[in-house]
């Protein structure tokens, strides 16, 4: 794979594996061009933790000793395999690193090298093929809601960064887009008496598969609970539509919240 002007994306979620809190660490843009036909092996690298909690999750005192494992096996796999960095996980007292490479005959002796250079761990590795990237297209990559709760989490992320106070309440433009106009009728009946304004309906012939736009706004705050709360509602009906929830925008509030 091409990697000199690739850009990864990389994206943290909380979820559950085999009924255990989890987290998954993934780089979203890979969707894009998976499954890559040469990498069509799978690397899962696992690292029991030293001191886990009884989450599963590590202590505060060991995260730069994972962060520094996962230096070096990105840095190690991907320089002498050409491997590709996809996704990690972490629940149930382990961590778990994953990979996709053409050859991997060599892999151990490489991990062997990274496991020597931490003596405090150790260092498991599997091996299987997976030429549809499955494990990175099924497991790793999050499911429609949580990828919506991620982009929510950009956005939010943004306003931040240009001193928004999200305890402040302002309008926040949501916009969706229908396959017919009945269905955005119908759509619109169902929220409009939950306070939100239709700030525009129009068509658009280059929107093949969902030319029936709708925009609709209500006041609310930027916090997370609060934004996910409304964003998720409209999701869900969306969905019931065979709509597409479009996201949302807003403007920058630096002021101070009313009391």
């Amino acid at each position: 794979m091409e990697t000199n002007e690739y850009q990864p994306d990389w994206e943290v979620y909380f979820c559950q594996i085999e009924h255990n809190p989890a987290f998954i660490g993934v780089d979203l843009n890979l969707q894009k061009m998976a499954p890559v036909e040469t990498q069509n092996k799978v690397i899962e690298v696992t690292v029991p933790l030293a001191s886990p909690g009884e989450d599963g999750f590590p202590a505060e005192s060991e995260w730069e000793a994972l962060g520094q494992i996962e230096d070096a096996l990105a840095d190690t796999l991907e320089t002498n395999l050409e491997a590709v960095f996809v996704g990690k996980t972490l629940n149930a007292g382990l961590r778990k690193f994953y990979f996709y490479a053409e050859e991997v005959l060599l892999a151990e002796h490489y991990l062997s090298q990274v496991r020597e250079s931490f003596p405090g761990y150790q260092f498991e590795a599997d091996i299987w093929e997976d030429p549809e990237w499955e494990t990175y297209l099924e497991f790793l990559f999050p499911e429609p809601m949580d990828l919506q709760k991620i982009r929510n989490g950009k956005v939010l992320r943004q306003l931040e960064e240009n001193g928004d106070n999200p305890a402040i309440s302002r309008q926040v433009t949501h916009f969706v887009y229908f396959q017919d106009e009945a269905s955005r009728e119908k759509f619109w009946a169902g929220i409009s008496a939950q306070g939100y304004q239709k700030v525009e309906e129009r068509f658009d012939p280059d929107s093949e598969e969902t030319p029936y736009i709708l925009q609709v706004a209500r006041e609310t705050t930027t916090e997370q609970e609060a934004i996910n709360e409304v964003v998720l509602s409209l999701w869900h009906l969306a969905q019931q539509y065979n709509a597409a929830y479009d996201g949302w925008e807003t403007s920058i509030e630096t002021g101070d919240a009313a009391s």
